[in-house]
């Protein structure tokens, strides 16, 4: 069986050359590379199996915060993800760590860099994360409930913290809005908190709280 590396980046030319250099540096390796967190969703039920590393653009058209990474986590449980931005702020490294990759990879770091780490997680180590404020309780006990969340709780969970109502969120996903009502009850439980407007106060720093106006 072939071992994977899937490439997660919607900035194609970034994206074809990861490719190409982990392609070339690890021949015995195939390499996938999409650009969507939908797209990257779709390969993992497909490859799951044989995807040994995931390197993920932190900024996606289709994604917000860290919902990606989560999802992703959902899909491949046990397999290491990295993220690979050109975001390096405290905040946003020290939530990565806490959410569990294997990596902080900075896209300014010279390809060579990026490709060495790689070689080192996919023996089991750990590179070195860039120098942050350790993970505040709050968002370790976060990470640690939206792990329990389904696929679908997540998606409705995106969905409140980006302000969008039930009906919307019905018609988005296809869904009735009884069911709609019945992921939330379920999300507010498993979260700890009694309503909407609480469950969306605890989601927006990890789901939404990313500076959209540093560009990736």
């Amino acid at each position: 069986m072939q071992w994977i590396v899937l490439i997660v980046d919607d900035h194609p030319l970034v994206g074809e050359a990861f490719e190409l250099s982990v392609g070339a540096a690890y021949p015995h390796l195939e390499v996938g590379r999409v650009t969507t967190a939908a797209e990257a969703e779709a390969y993992a039920r497909t490859n799951g199996a044989r995807i040994k590393l995931v390197l993920l653009d932190l900024m996606l058209p289709d994604a917000t915060g860290f919902s990606a990474l989560i999802r992703l986590q959902q899909l491949l449980p046990g397999v290491p993800i990295a993220i690979v931005s050109s975001r390096a702020d405290a905040h946003t490294v020290a939530l990565a760590r806490t959410f569990g990759v294997s990596a902080y990879l900075s896209k300014s770091a010279p390809v060579s860099s990026l490709v060495n780490a790689v070689g080192t997680i996919l023996r089991g180590e750990q590179p070195p994360f860039p120098e942050t404020a350790a993970p505040t309780p709050a968002a370790v006990d976060f990470q640690q409930r939206i792990s329990t969340l389904s696929a679908a709780q997540l998606r409705v969970l995106v969905a409140l913290a980006d302000g969008r109502l039930n009906k919307q969120i019905a018609g988005d996903m296809n869904l009735t809005e009884g069911t709609v009502k019945q992921h939330l009850s379920a999300i507010f439980r498993k979260l700890g908190v009694g309503n909407r407007s609480q469950a969306i106060l605890a989601a927006r720093p990890y789901l939404k709280g990313l500076d959209a106006g540093e560009a990736e």
